[in-house]
């Protein structure tokens, strides 16, 4: 009958199966699983630094106040952290700081509670009219996070820096670049510099440092 019958074509038989699969208990916690949330503790943090409470230092810069915690501080910067537990500046109240704008060190601090920056800022700081690149708030807080020892704070500055690179530009980011030991940021300009620029470009970028003029000079060579 099998031979006869219209199922057996060419001397060969398709059979078409539907299995049925009983999910176990260990397949079962995939289809029941419970959602965690994202890390909040960058806005308690954030809140902490808002509402001062149990502040236990004041900075002044600039002639403004900047209320902030020391074991907070202490945590993210190893700076901080000998300056307040090794130093001189553990009992003091209020410290001085003569060498940042009050809107730089409130960034940096905004960072430290928060491990994020406000990028509405540094877009305007690029977009602003500033003659030069070590204007911008994002090249003063790349100095900020050198001088305080805030590696991802150096980084996030890296990566909206390199953005921005020109051929206009690409020299004088890169001497801010190795000012401030900013080494991923200093090999996107070299290789920027080795893609685009001419010999004689390259030369004419460098013109106004001499620390750029030797490192594309050595990157040449190489």
């Amino acid at each position: 009958m099998l031979e006869t019958s219209d199922y057996l074509k060419d001397d060969c038989l398709k059979i078409n199966c539907t299995v049925g699969v009983v999910v176990s208990g260990i397949d079962c916690s995939r289809l029941h699983s419970i959602q965690v949330p994202d890390s909040d503790i960058g806005s308690h943090f954030g809140m902490l630094l808002e509402n001062m409470e149990g502040s236990d230092v004041t900075f002044a810069v600039a002639g403004e106040k900047f209320h902030a915690h020391k074991l907070v501080l202490a945590a993210r910067s190893s700076v901080f952290r000998s300056e307040f537990f090794d130093g001189m500046e553990g009992d003091k109240q209020e410290i001085a700081v003569t060498d940042m704008e009050p809107k730089v060190f409130k960034a940096m601090l905004h960072f430290m509670y928060r491990d994020a920056l406000v990028d509405d800022e540094l877009v305007a700081s690029s977009s602003s009219s500033a003659s030069s690149i070590f204007d911008t708030l994002t090249a003063k807080l790349l100095a900020a996070a050198d001088r305080y020892d805030l590696g991802r704070l150096r980084r996030m500055c890296e990566s909206h820096l390199c953005k921005d690179i020109s051929v206009n530009s690409v020299a004088k980011t890169l001497a801010l670049a190795d000012q401030y030991h900013a080494i991923e940021l200093k090999a996107v300009c070299l290789r920027f510099a080795a893609e685009n620029l001419a010999g004689d470009e390259v030369e004419a970028a460098a013109a106004s440092s001499f620390v750029t003029r030797a490192l594309l000079s050595h990157f040449r060579r190489t």
